[in-house]
Order: structure tokens, then C-alpha cells, then sequence
């Protein structure tokens, strides 16, 4: 009996997951595909894992009418469109928690970096400036008892907010409409009424939503205008949460003091992106979750769904299980193996 065949576009995060898969599957790996690429390879798949940003949309499921499942490489699923995958009784499953530790301390890491001047100090240093720069100390700051905001009290805001009140006894402030104050209280922070009042508080604004209708462009012009001209803007969430052409602005403009972006409003950035000619941002490739802890677990619950999926058992994490139902009767009609069954025991 064949094997059933998982596509990989792009390589998994790590090789624990890849090799999981092969013990039970036909593999094939794309590297760097266009769309017309994954279409035509997923003809015959019966499941998909696609990393951001490469889209999974509906002209992939009809290319691919033999798909039981799509699965994210870790927790986002802004590039997989669950309605279509729905549609086309297709299940779509994330990572979720793996991402907790990784970006809470790469936020608390950036936060840092903004307040203590790291780059630019790095930079007079290599130019053999560092000690001419001893006096220009006035705009270091520790965090020591500031006010940070955070937006999105999920898992990693949450997370991100105990560090901070735990190593620095930062006083919290969080705005989070779908959670109730009792939460943030139980972290020793304080939820407030409106993404106003945390701006306009706020030494350090750190971005944790989902992205969602309500959030996509939450931090415009008119948002980053009411923030402190001394104040910090992190953002290791989703890119398309701040408005791009507003932060260069904002910076250019000296409304704020700095900024630091793990994520931006369209990725990969060009090499022309205003952002590179900043000198009070810091940037980094969207690698805020992605610890070898972090993406072996990422990687390995992945392959561990697809497994599951394919041998007709409902996966862990399934985000539309209104498609199981058609998903797993595909599984069974594709007759995808008795050794995948055991695997999943």
C-alpha cells in the first residue's frame, strides 16, 4: 500500500518534525516556491504544513482535492485562509504555547536594548567614539518601576507582564477587550477601559494581539500622537497590528523616543524599506519565537497532528472542527495506511 505524501513548503523549523513524518510518509520539500509552484506539488498531497508567509488559499484547495489537512509550521495562521479550508473540508491546525518564552523574552530583550542605547553604543564603539560618548547618558533609562503597557493579555502578553513585574517591578497596565480585569489583577496589573489611556501612560507600549479585524491597524498616527515623546513602541506579535508609514513618521518626527520590530506590515522587508534608515529602531527577521526549544516543539507537534489527522483521528489543535467530519472521511477513503493508526496510539 503507498504511502500518503505530505508537502512541506519550505523545510519545518527543525528536523525532528521532517523526521517523524518520513518514518510514515512520502515527504517532498519545496524550497523558496511561488504559488503555482505549491499548487501544482499538492496536487496529489493528502496533507500540507506551509510556513509563513507562503498563502494557502483557495486555489490551492482546488489544485489539491485531496488534502485532509493543512498545518502552520507554529502558532499563526494569517497566511492559511480557514473559511476556504473549510469549505473545501480541509482541517487546519496551529502549535499553540510554544511561543510563550521565546517572544516574552525577546520583547523583554528589545525593551532593553531601546532603554540602555545597546546599538548605538555598539556603533560609537566601532568607530572608536565610545568613550567621547560617555555624557550623552541623559536619554538611558531603566525600567526599573516604569509603566508598561501591553496590548493583548493572551499567553505571551500575559507572560511578558510577569517578567516584567517579577525582574523590574514595572507597574502594568493592560488592554485586552476579551479578557476580564480579574486576569490582569491576578498578574498584579491593572486593566484598563481603553488602548488610549495605556498609550497615553505608558513608557513601553508592547504589542501582543491576535491579529484579527479588531486589531489590523490598531497603532496608526493618531494612536502613536498620544504616547509619551519618551516612550517605546515593541512590537512581536503580527506586522500588520502597526501601521507602517505612521511608525516611520513618528520616528522621523521625534513623537516617540524609539521603537523595536520583530514583525512588519508586509514581510520580507524590501531593501529599500524606510525603517532602514532609522537610527532609533531596532530590527529583527520575525525570529522572536524560534529557540531550538521552541521550534523542535513547533515542528514536532506539526508532524504529530498530520499523523493523527491522516490516520483518522481528530488532531489536537484543530482551529475549524466543523471540517473533521469531511477531513477524515478523506482520510479513510485515500485508505492512508494501518502503520499510521499505530503511530498515533
Amino acid at each position: 500500500m503507498s504511502r500518503p505524501l505530505v508537502l512541506l513548503a519550505e523545510p519545518m523549523y527543525h528536523a525532528a518534525g521532517e523526521e517523524l513524518l518520513r518514518a510514515h510518509c512520502e515527504v517532498r520539500v519545496l524550497h523558496s516556491p511561488d504559488a503555482a509552484s505549491i499548487a501544482a506539488a499538492a496536487a496529489g498531497a493528502h496533507a500540507l504544513i506551509a510556513r509563513y508567509p507562503h498563502r494557502v488559499d483557495d486555489a490551492l484547495f482546488d489544485a489539491a482535492p485531496g488534502l485532509v489537512i493543512v498545518a502552520c509550521s507554529g502558532r499563526g495562521t494569517d497566511a492559511i485562509d480557514i473559511p476556504a479550508a473549510t469549505r473545501h473540508g480541509v482541517a487546519v491546525v496551529n502549535n499553540p504555547g510554544f511561543g510563550m518564552r521565546p517572544v516574552s523574552e525577546a520583547a523583554i530583550a528589545l525593551m532593553l536594548t531601546l532603554a540602555r542605547r545597546v546599538f548605538p553604543m555598539d556603533a560609537w564603539m566601532r568607530r572608536g567614539e565610545g568613550w567621547q560618548h560617555r555624557s550623552n547618558f541623559a536619554d538611558f533609562m531603566e525600567l526599573e518601576g516604569k509603566t508598561l503597557g501591553i496590548v493583548g493579555l493572551g499567553q505571551i502578553g500575559t507572560e511578558t507582564a510577569r517578567k516584567a513585574i517579577a525582574a523590574f517591578h514595572m507597574q502594568v497596565l493592560a488592554y485586552d477587550p476579551y479578557v476580564p480585569a480579574s486576569k490582569a489583577e491576578a498578574l498584579g496589573a491593572r486593566l484598563v477601559a481603553s488602548l488610549d489611556e495605556l498609550l497615553a501612560a505608558s513608557d513601553i507600549v508592547s504589542m501582543h494581539p491576535e491579529l484579527n479585524p479588531g486589531s489590523l491597524g490598531m497603532i496608526g498616527e493618531a494612536q502613536m500622537r498620544r504616547m509619551k515623546r519618551t516612550a517605546y513602541l515593541v512590537n512581536t506579535s503580527r506586522g500588520k497590528v502597526v501601521r507602517q508609514a505612521a511608525l516611520v513618521k513618528a520616528l522621523s518626527e521625534g513623537w516617540i523616543a524609539g521603537a523595536a520590530l520583530d514583525v512588519y506590515e508586509d514581510e520580507p522587508l524590501g531593501p529599500d524599506n524606510p525603517l532602514y534608515e532609522l537610527k532609533n529602531v531596532v530590527l529583527m527577521p520575525h525570529v522572536a519565537g524560534l529557540t531550538i526549544e521552541a521550534v523542535e516543539g513547533m515542528s514536532r507537534s506539526a508532524a504529530g497532528q498530520v499523523l493523527q489527522a491522516l490516520a483518522g483521528k481528530r488532531p489536537a489543535h484543530i482551529l475549524n472542527p466543523e471540517s473533521w467530519p469531511q477531513a477524515s472521511a478523506r482520510a479513510q477513503a485515500a485508505a492512508l495506511t494501518l502503520n499510521l493508526r499505530r503511530s498515533t496510539e
